[in-house]
């Protein structure tokens, strides 16, 4: 099973940064399978600390585990929520356990404790929702830390993080996807970290030809429905004109229109109470040019997005293809130099893959499948 050792660094915020733990992580790509149009996620562990690549989920465990889990809606619980002066805090799991008995389970949020202004009290204030048949519960937690709440000795069913709060500071994500148009159409969708919209977008946008064009997110946090601005470099037309930073589900997002577009340009993200500037990329004309993805285009190309994403043992995959020659040792500098996962398979895909042909990406495949075989395995499956 494909493992990664890793600290608490489920994202770049620059205003927590200073909260990083010394904890360590191992990291598992879950086994995916679908009923009913819903995700299925199953994973199995050993002893250790574990946490889950795609939803976050980490749990501890002194035996053998077989969990379950899946996203599921907050709708049915808003109302609720709303009349006990809480809102929702990160994805709301449905988890079963099959085999085995877990001593913690930490479930993922997206609240920030790190910014300056912020109300230290606003941290005693986050539960967790639980649903089960007998009603609605709203149940205290053993520890708060910076992407997590942890329960000791936890039952399952539904749950997800809440916090009673009017306001909150959010780490937040602008994902944006190119639609197939004939002139230039962008949706920039900007949204909390939480996988469970991440997963209804992609899934959204997918159905409708679209193909995303991958952007690091905004470095700091930001506070819960505050208004947002996004502008170009060059003319356009975007809608709606403001944007409220809100956990909906499927997430608004802005429309850009820019008509016989053959440019770089560059998407500007302000906000309107603080009147700055939170994010800021240029949109290169090979990003957006780049053909929209064919059946018949190479497995890796095709799935790059995903893979620049969730690759989790790229150091190992770079040594094998500096050793079978599809990278050089230049190349292989110029990638491991790079400070991540993501920014190193970027750059792997910026570079070296451009030129390698057919044969060099058939090899890359088949390093990833011996490396990554249970990420690899649910992309053939999509």
């Amino acid at each position: 099973m494909a493992t990664l050792k890793q600290q608490d660094t489920l994202m770049e915020c620059l205003n927590c940064s200073h909260l990083k733990t010394a904890e360590i992580w191992i990291a598992l790509e879950p086994l995916v399978s679908t009923e009913n149009d819903i995700s299925i996620y199953r994973l199995e562990s050993i002893a250790g600390r574990y946490e889950c690549r795609i939803s976050g989920l980490r749990w501890v465990c002194e035996s053998k585990v077989t969990l379950l889990y899946h996203f599921s809606s907050w709708d049915p619980h808003r109302a609720v929520l709303q009349s006990m002066g809480y809102r929702q805090g990160g994805p709301l799991l449905d988890i079963k356990i099959i085999e085995g008995k877990l001593k913690e389970v930490h479930l993922p949020h997206f609240a920030c404790f790190g910014v300056g202004d912020y109300d230290p009290s606003v941290k005693q204030k986050v539960r967790v929702l639980h649903v089960e048949d007998s009603g609605v519960s709203i149940e205290q937690v053993d520890k708060v830390t910076r992407f997590h709440v942890k329960i000791l000795h936890p039952s399952f069913s539904l749950r997800g993080v809440v916090l009673q709060t009017l306001g909150c500071s959010v780490h937040c994500d602008l994902q944006i996807y190119r639609a197939r148009t004939a002139h230039l159409t962008l949706h920039a969708y900007l949204m909390p970290c939480d996988p469970a919209l991440t997963q209804a977008v992609e899934k959204q946008e997918k159905c409708n030809g679209s193909t995303r064009i991958l952007k690091p997110r905004p470095e700091k946090s930001q506070w819960l429905t505050s208004d947002f601005y996004l502008t170009t470099s060059c003319p356009s037309d975007v809608n709606p004109r403001r944007l409220e930073l809100a956990h909906v589900d499927p997430p608004n997002f802005f429309e850009v229109f820019i008509r016989d577009a053959d440019f770089d340009f560059s998407l500007n993200l302000s906000c309107k109470s603080r009147k700055q500037t939170i994010w800021n990329h240029e949109i290169r004309e090979a990003e957006y040019r780049a053909p929209i993805l064919a059946a018949d285009q190479h497995f890796v190309d095709l799935h790059q997005t995903a893979l620049i994403d969730r690759v989790s043992q790229v150091d190992p995959i770079l040594d094998r293809l500096l050793k079978s020659g599809v990278i050089t040792a230049d190349d292989y500098s110029d990638v491991i130099a790079e400070r991540n996962n993501q920014k190193k398979m970027r750059e792997l895909f910026d570079g070296p893959l451009k030129g390698c042909g057919p044969e060099g990406k058939d090899r890359f495949l088949e390093i990833l499948t011996e490396l990554e075989p249970y990420l690899i395995n649910h992309l053939k499956r999509e």
